[in-house]
């Protein structure tokens, strides 16, 4: 009776939960898309190549990545409140300097900043709710946040575009340290008590808990078997969207920065519609084991080739094969799943980061080397348009090869993970109540 009654008062509390970590995460979102509009303003005054542009644009990757590392271990001593608010600091510095930044190298670091603040978003949020909120809770509130997730992406595009109007990228990034101050007073004050699920143990340290978990999964085939589809279709998405996109539309479809924002507007829409679908269909048609796999990897299939006709310039209007791409890539978000179902629950927060990092990493390595790609092929004698084809037509290769290496024959512990079994080397959790609906269906962030 008063486990209910606790369960009841909880219950009660959950916008006071949700909304500072939701907030946090549109923050993040928003901050890791925007410079698909900030792109022009930021070549102009400073001069940036392609290159530079996309070093720029990846250095928050590459921070948000090497911060997955500890996170897990982090986030399990010390809860959410305690990392979250302090990093969204570290974001608010990030903000700050890129806003005085008088040349490229200050404005890496700010942006390395923003993604190192911003690495806590989603999987603190995540660590919160199950601490706090009953089962049946789990899946909507991780639905919720990458809807979250995305209303931030879209406040990053027209929004963003009509604050140029009235302001220079200076102020905007001044705008974004407010909030970010806001966020993390959210955090810090306003969350009612979080517990820890355990006090863990102080015979080891947190690089030697951080390194022992590390090394089991790194060990396990399922690390190895996914590892081409985090860096280069996940996380290459990600690149896209996050810069490459803005370019292509201007630069390729020759729309106007006014329309380019227009368009990633609403690819993001299609997008966030695209989460909610396979969110549905995961939590109602389909099973953890070869089902959920399959419905992964035949929406990766058709990912690939509506990317492949984007390239070749097949469709008559330039947001149509976009739109089918992002709405094919709405199963990306399944691969926590299955990552997840390859590991106990006693690894399960850094098995997350460690896979966040793989994106991650991806993200940075394809957004830098998109640009790399475009000022090469151009020294070779392309024009612009078919130096940027060329280069995503380098990407979409990339991406036939990990679905290939994704979908293989693989060993006799693959095998068991596509029968919905538990491989690998770890001993296995206590046997769990039948599960209403599969968890962990979520984004990086």
């Amino acid at each position: 009776m008063a486990k209910a009654a606790n369960d009841s008062q909880l219950d009660g509390a959950l916008f006071a939960v949700f909304l500072p970590f939701g907030f946090g995460y549109a923050l993040s979102y928003a901050l890791r898309t925007i410079n698909a509009v900030l792109s022009p303003a930021l070549v102009q005054e400073l001069g940036l190549t392609a290159a530079d542009l996309g070093l720029l644009a990846s250095a928050y990757f590459l921070s948000f990545a090497a911060m997955q590392i500890p996170l897990g271990v982090l986030l399990d001593r010390y809860g959410p409140r305690k990392v979250e608010g302090s990093l969204l600091l570290v974001a608010m510095l990030g903000c700050g300097l890129s806003a005085l930044a008088e040349n490229f190298w200050m404005l890496w670091i700010g942006r390395a900043l923003i993604g190192a603040g911003a690495s806590a978003c989603l999987m603190a949020g995540y660590k919160a709710f199950r601490m706090l909120f009953a089962d049946r809770l789990q899946a909507p509130l991780a639905s919720a946040m990458l809807v979250v997730g995305s209303v931030g992406a879209l406040s990053a595009t027209l929004p963003v575009e009509w604050l140029l109007q009235v302001t220079s990228w200076r102020g905007v990034f001044w705008m974004l340290t407010a909030l970010f101050g806001l966020s993390a007073a959210a955090i810090l004050w306003l969350l009612p008590p979080i517990p820890l699920a355990r006090e863990m143990g102080e015979a080891k340290g947190l690089w030697a808990d951080t390194r022992d978990g590390l090394g089991q999964i790194v060990s396990h085939p399922e690390f190895w078997r996914m590892t081409p589809f985090a860096v280069i279709t996940f996380g290459g998405f990600l690149a896209i969207h996050g810069l490459w996109l803005g370019p292509w539309l201007r630069v390729v479809e020759g729309l106007s920065n006014a329309d380019a924002a227009w368009g990633l507007f609403l690819l993001t829409l299609v997008m966030t519609g695209s989460h909610l679908m396979v969110a549905w269909l995961a939590g109602r048609l389909i099973h953890p084991g070869p089902s959920l796999f399959w419905f992964m990897a035949g929406g990766l299939a058709v990912k690939l080739v509506f990317s492949a006709t984007v390239v070749l310039g097949v469709w008559a209007h330039p947001l149509l094969g976009w739109s089918l791409t992002f709405l094919a890539a709405g199963v990306t978000t399944l691969s926590y799943t299955r990552f997840a179902l390859a590991f106990p629950k006693s690894l399960s927060g850094r098995a997350s980061t460690s896979f966040n990092f793989l994106v991650f990493i991806g993200a940075f390595g394809l957004q830098w080397g998109l640009g790399l790609l475009i000022d090469g092929f151009r020294l070779f004698g392309a024009d612009e348009v078919q130096a940027m084809r060329l280069a995503f037509g380098v990407w979409v290769v990339l991406q036939a090869v990990a679905l290939v290496w994704l979908i293989r024959p693989g060993r006799p512990g693959d095998q068991a993970h596509d029968a919905g079994q538990s491989p690998g080397p770890f001993p296995q959790d206590p046997p769990d109540p039948p599960p209403r609906d599969p968890q962990g269906l979520s984004r990086p962030a």
